[in-house]
């Protein structure tokens, strides 16, 4: 059973991807885990999300097929593999008798598509459409799979959706994506991912010898792994790169593994697979720089746990980050192997303390972002325009 908060007014239905304890997906997971995490009082979240994690074929160790309580949300983690699971799952959440369907994905056919075609008739009852699109219409997102993607764009204004839901947008440059896309009288509420970061940066340790660099995410052609590792076969300086991350991509892997082969001997670069995300911050303590070639993040959540890790940030201008990196802490480079070569070679050949003090700016940094105001939480915004609406 499903066990509801007292005085509750409205039901949010959260409709995740993936959520913890799965963590292969990177920051999305510990993004939608915030929201959920910051309801306001007055709105019961009940989230429905797989019981597998990103790439898994074993399920999780969760309760299976049934409402359950993580960390202070009701959660229901379905089979997506049965279809009768997965029509039971969305039988439990309609009983909900949810006010808004706050959709984590555009493209994703079970937690999206299906629902979304089931809410146009009037499965849902009388709910209101919310759609974080997380990045998926950025520039580089829409190259990969485009045909499908078009398709699907296609047949979602045939069904009139594009002005009859309200977008989610996590910084300027997305919003500006979806009015491209979708048109400038699309509603689009434009609000940071949240974080359940600590409110104040860690002081950064000392760290002989070396640069110590790191590499946190995806490995898949879009973070840019490959990027950094042609970039470290041209410095001259002495670099150590761990990476962390789920290999999505064999192809792609294999070509990091041949890249790597062919580094110098005063360059080494070790994998170490997927990292729990209660164990990300304090890797990154460990670490004096992230490299971050990125194509282009709709947030970018591991660059706010490397400043408040207190590790210098080295990311291209594909993310919301740049005006604040541009105080201190981080660098901002264009995404070709030449611009990275240079800036790698010469933060290596730095001394410690001049590195140190990158590192006390990243922290500087994340401090004053941290401490800023913020926006209501993004329910309350949507429940506000729906009102303002009606």
């Amino acid at each position: 059973m499903m066990m509801r908060a007292e005085g509750t007014e409205r039901t949010v239905a959260v409709f995740a991807p993936l959520y913890p304890p799965a963590f292969m997906g990177g920051g999305p997971i510990r993004s939608i885990a915030a929201l959920v995490a910051g309801a306001p009082e007055e709105v019961h979240a009940v989230v429905l999300t797989k019981d597998t994690d990103l790439g898994a074929k074993v399920p999780m160790e969760v309760v299976r097929n049934s409402w359950s309580r993580s960390d202070g949300a009701d959660v229901y983690y379905a089979s997506m593999r049965s279809p009768f699971d997965y029509w039971r799952a969305l039988i439990a959440l309609r009983r909900t008798k949810p006010a808004l369907l706050h959709f984590n994905s555009f493209l994703n056919p079970q937690l999206t598509i299906f629902p979304l075609i089931l809410w146009r008739l009037g499965f849902w009852g009388r709910a209101r459409v919310l759609l974080s699109p997380r990045g998926e219409f950025g520039e580089g997102a829409l190259q990969r799979r485009s045909a499908k993607k078009r398709i699907y764009m296609r047949f979602f204004r045939v069904l009139r959706m594009p002005k009859a839901v309200i977008w989610h947008s996590t910084a300027a440059h997305e919003t500006s994506d979806l009015r491209r896309i979708w048109g400038d009288s699309s509603v689009v509420l434009e609000r940071e991912n949240d974080t359940l970061l600590a409110e104040v940066s860690s002081r950064p340790r000392s760290v002989d010898g070396p640069l110590r660099a790191v590499f946190l995410g995806r490995i898949v052609e879009h973070k840019g792994l490959h990027i950094a590792l042609e970039a470290l076969a041209h410095v001259a300086g002495s670099v150590r790169l761990d990476v962390y991350g789920s290999r999505e991509d064999s192809t792609y892997g294999v070509r990091c593994d041949e890249l790597v082969s062919q580094l110098p001997p005063h360059v080494s670069v070790e994998f170490h697979g997927p990292i729990r995300p209660d164990l990300v911050v304090d890797v990154l303590k460990e670490h004096e720089l992230l490299l971050m070639p990125t194509a282009g993040e709709n947030f970018g959540h591991v660059i706010a746990e490397a400043l408040s890790a207190s590790c210098a940030v080295a990311v291209t201008p594909f993310t919301p980050w740049t005006e604040d990196l541009s105080t201190g802490g981080g660098f901002v480079l264009d995404r070709d192997v030449a611009s990275w070569t240079t800036f790698i070679d010469q933060f290596a050949a730095e001394p410690p303390a001049a590195r140190m003090s990158h590192r006390i700016a990243a922290g500087a940094a994340y401090d004053r972002w941290r401490g800023r105001s913020r926006p209501p939480h993004l329910w309350t915004s949507a429940f506000e325009r729906i009102e303002a609406s009606e």
